[in-house]
This record gives structure tokens, sequence and C-alpha cells, in this order.
């Protein structure tokens, strides 16, 4: 029993000394000795979110200032509920003094967040010691929020990144003209010219444009998206037309526009998709546009010289109203120079009339193949007179 208690006691001495010894940083041994390159590999095999949080709990990482190449903020990023749970025991005006707070509450926590992030990856107040491929911020930030969202624009440019949005249309809580005055006016300057020369891909949301006299386009922008943005017809043209490269246009929700109308060539255009803009006009010419989709109410339009056009949209958010309440005129798209005779694939959701108006053209689907069409009807159940909607057929002879 002696001998065996001495064995113990001189297991648990070893012990102890062991627990003494202090163990090597082996973490970051690895990031001195690793190479730029392997470390920013490791980063971009991550998650940004496992990213954040691992840069939150070790300071080697920070101390590196590697970055992931793409950089996504969302409230997911951190982790951030935004479920207002509202207590709807208090009056009307409390709950909305609650859901205020709470708002402000997410905000500011986001903008921390992001700081924390970006603020080791300064190396000087206008230089950064990394590059990226994306930058996006999407979050409710709106013009009292103006100095952050210059300085993370900034930093977006200085990081040379390929693809940037700021997208601060999730939880809107003020629509339509009244609420403009809160969109902030997105310095679109400091994407003019040499400065924003690695721009492809812009996403803009919930934030008014003005364009300045000395606005040159962004060089090599290939994609622009526009969703819930204040800008005058003016500047809208303007900036299509200095984007020399454009290939995708996005426009949502914009006002207070009434036309598009650009007389020159836009060459490059091969997708435009305009929704819920309120436009009365649409005139372009875009030689090698291929995709088109039309989402809005009343509208004329005018696309010439588009030969290319293989895959078309047509939607009228006014096809479901009362026949009573207007005339067949008032609801049609009226469709000039707008012969689609390369088009093989078509989707309609329009009225009877709609259709028919469309289909007035005979050679308008020599080439059609593909055929989507919901007709929106009567309530009669005996009403048969969707039926005239298969004129189209009639005209697609390869359908």
């Amino acid at each position: 029993m002696e001998k065996q208690s001495s064995q113990e006691l001189s297991i648990e001495n070893k012990s102890a000394g062991f627990s003494r010894v202090e163990k090597p940083k082996v973490a970051e041994i690895q990031l001195q000795l690793l190479p730029y390159d392997v470390l920013r590999d490791i980063l971009s095999r991550l998650s940004i979110k496992d990213v954040v949080r691992m840069s939150t709990l070790s300071g080697e990482w920070r101390q590196q200032r590697i970055c992931h190449p793409d950089l996504v903020f969302t409230k997911d990023t951190f982790g951030i509920s935004t479920d207002p749970d509202p207590d709807f025991t208090k009056t009307i005006n409390a709950i909305i003094r609650d859901t205020d707070a709470k708002r402000a509450s997410w905000t500011a926590e986001f903008i921390f967040n992001v700081e924390s992030v970006l603020r080791p990856l300064w190396s000087t107040s206008t230089t950064t010691t990394t590059t990226l491929d994306k930058f996006a911020v999407e979050f409710g930030l709106r013009r009292k929020h103006k100095y952050y969202i210059d300085r993370w624009v900034s930093f977006s440019i200085a990081s040379r990144a390929k693809h940037i949005a700021f997208d601060f249309t999730f939880d809107v809580d003020c629509a339509g003209p009244g609420c403009d005055q809160y969109k902030d006016v997105f310095p679109l300057c400091k994407l003019s010219g040499p400065s924003g020369s690695c721009v492809t891909s812009l996403v803009l949301g919930y934030v008014w444009l003005k364009l300045p006299p000395s606005f040159c386009g962004i060089t090599n922008l290939r994609k622009l998206t526009l969703k819930t943005v204040f800008i005058s017809e003016g500047d809208l043209q303007c900036l299509l037309l200095s984007c020399a490269l454009l290939e995708h246009i996005n426009i949502e929700w914009c006002s207070p526009l009434s036309s598009l109308r650009i007389g020159q060539e836009l060459c490059r255009l091969q997708y435009l998709r305009v929704r819920r803009s309120e436009l009365e006009m649409l005139e372009l010419h875009a030689p090698n546009l291929t995709k088109f989709e039309f989402d809005e109410d009343l509208a004329q339009i005018v696309l010439s010289d588009c030969l290319r056009l293989s895959e078309a949209t047509f939607v009228s958010n006014m096809r479901t109203q009362e026949f009573n309440d207007y005339d067949f005129d008032d609801l049609a798209f009226t469709f000039t120079e707008l012969a689609l005779p390369h088009v093989q694939k078509l989707f309609l959701l329009l009225n009877l009339d709609q259709v028919l108006r469309f289909s007035e053209n005979q050679n308008s689907f020599i080439n059609l193949r593909h055929l989507n069409m919901n007709l929106e009807i009567g309530w009669d159940p005996y009403d048969d007179s969707w039926a005239i909607g298969l004129v189209v057929i009639d005209f697609a002879l390869l359908l």
C-alpha cells in the first residue's frame, strides 16, 4: 500500500510540474510563420460570420490585418435579432416608441460591429491594408448615419472592391415621397473616374442620388441595381450614359420617374429590368439587349434596334382592376416599335385586352418556342372570353 501511495504521489508531482510549464502559443507561432496568401486562403474558406467571430476572439488574427475577400455585413453576420416582439398591452404610441428604441439599439450594435471589423484594416485614414472582391452593407441605415456610410464607402474604394453594395432597404419603416428626406445622399462622386475603376457591380438601396456636374461615370461598371432610390430622370439618364460598359440594369421602386428616354445607344446592354417605378414612357436603343423584364402599370414602350432580344417578360400591375372603373385603353400597354421576331421565350401576365394589343403585329412571334401566359379574366364562371388570349399561339409557328 505504501509503495502504491508513493507511485501515486510521484504521478501527482509530475502532473503539477507539467501544469507549471508554460504552454507554447501554437496559434501565434503558426500565424507568424504562414505566408500571407495562405492565411488569406484560410479565411476565404470560412463564412464571413465565422471570420468575424474568430477575429473577435483572437487578437493574433487582428494583428495580422488579413481580411476575408468578401465582406458582407448583415444582421445575420453579427447575430442581431430584429424581432420587435411588441407588447400589445400597451397603447399604440407606446408600442411605436418601444419599436423605435429597439431599432436604434439594433442599428447602434450593427455600426459598432462593422467598425470593430474594419478598424484594424485601416493603415491610414484613407488607405487600407487589404484588397477585397466584394464589400456589402445590408441594413436599415438612414441619412443620420451618413458619417459611417461615407466612411465605409471610402473603405470599399480603398480596398479596390469589385462588387459594392449599400442596400438599406432592410426594415424600411417609412415609404413614399414624404420619406425621401430620410434617405442618405449617397456619395456617388467617390466612385467616379479613376478612384472607382475597380468597381464592376454596384447595388444601391434606399438612398438619394444627386449627380454632381463633375460626375464622369464609373469607368468599368457592368452591373447596376437601384432599389427604392430617389433620382431624377435627368440624373438617371446621365448615370446610365456615363457608364459605357453597362451590361445589366435593374431599376425597382425608384422615383420620381415618369419616363426613361435614352436617345443614344446603350451598345453593351444585355439585360434590362424595370419594376414598379411608375414609368409612363420607356424608350431606349440597345442593339445587344437579350433579356427584357417590364413590371409596371401603364407605359408606352419603344425598343428600337433590339434585334437580339430572345427573352421578354411583360407584367401589368393594373390587370386586376375592375373593368367598369377603367377603359380598356387605359389598361393596355402601348407597344411602339416592339416587334419581337427573335424572342424565343415569352412570359405574359396581362388582361385579355392587353394580350390582344400585344399580338396586333402578326410577325411578332415567328421564333417563339416557349410561352408562359397568365390571364386575368372575369369572375363569371361561364365566361369563356379568355380563349381570345390564345390568339398569340396562332402567330407562334414554332411554339
